[in-house]
């Protein structure tokens, strides 16, 4: 059980590294987990920890480009053979998983109606790239955003992401999508401001230019 635990801590700790602005003290705590869960399971050879961390690491890169799909179905068998090959028990490796992926779909759920994406994590970088002066010329040319505004999905929504409005060259918003995926490029029209949550769906005839 204990194993369990920490295998779920170790993705808890993915999830919220990747989601939120925790990205240091969960990435350690990630690693913490990981590493004591391999530990207590005895390793007996360096291979299924390779497997099980490469495995990992393209799930991760599926996450920031998620309409790449390969490397999410790889990533995934990669992981489950290195843990299988660790613990030798095929009702334990489920076990574990199992436990491990449902509490972090729970959680990773429930940050994204919090309003919590990638674009959390891009946000600084984007900031940091901003020339000198043009972050007062963004907030200048921000579109009054309210139910109707029709837009643009710049990346793809799963359910979150990020759009512009009005003109293409806008700036960008942080969206949450309230239907199912949405591709890159889709037009959408926001349907509720929830202070700075802005859920937005896609764009049909109906609605409009």
């Amino acid at each position: 059980m204990m194993e369990s635990l920490l295998l779920t801590i170790g993705f808890i700790g993915l999830a919220l590294a990747v989601l939120t602005p925790l990205t240091k003290i969960a990435s350690l705590v990630t690693l913490a987990s990981f590493t004591v869960y391999f530990y207590m399971i005895g390793v007996e050879n360096w291979l299924p920890l390779v497997l099980f961390v490469f495995g990992l690491l393209l799930i991760v890169f599926e996450i920031f480009v998620p309409e790449f799909g390969v490397a999410g179905i790889v990533g995934a068998i990669l992981l489950i053979a290195g843990l299988y090959w660790t613990v030798g028990d095929l009702m334990q490796t489920v076990r574990d998983l199992s436990m491990a992926v449902v509490i972090t779909t729970a959680l990773v759920v429930y940050l994204a109606k919090r309003g919590y994406s990638l674009t959390n994590v891009n946000k600084l970088v984007l900031q940091t790239n901003l020339p000198a002066g043009s972050q007062a010329k963004t907030e200048k040319h921000r579109p009054n955003l309210y139910p109707g505004l029709t837009g643009v999905a710049k990346t793809p929504l799963r359910p979150s992401g990020k759009a512009t409005f009005g003109t293409e060259e806008g700036p960008l918003f942080d969206v949450l999508s309230t239907e199912e995926f949405i591709s890159l490029g889709t037009p959408i029209v926001i349907e509720q401001v929830q202070g700075t949550k802005i859920l937005v769906r896609k764009q049909k005839i109906k609605d409009g230019g």
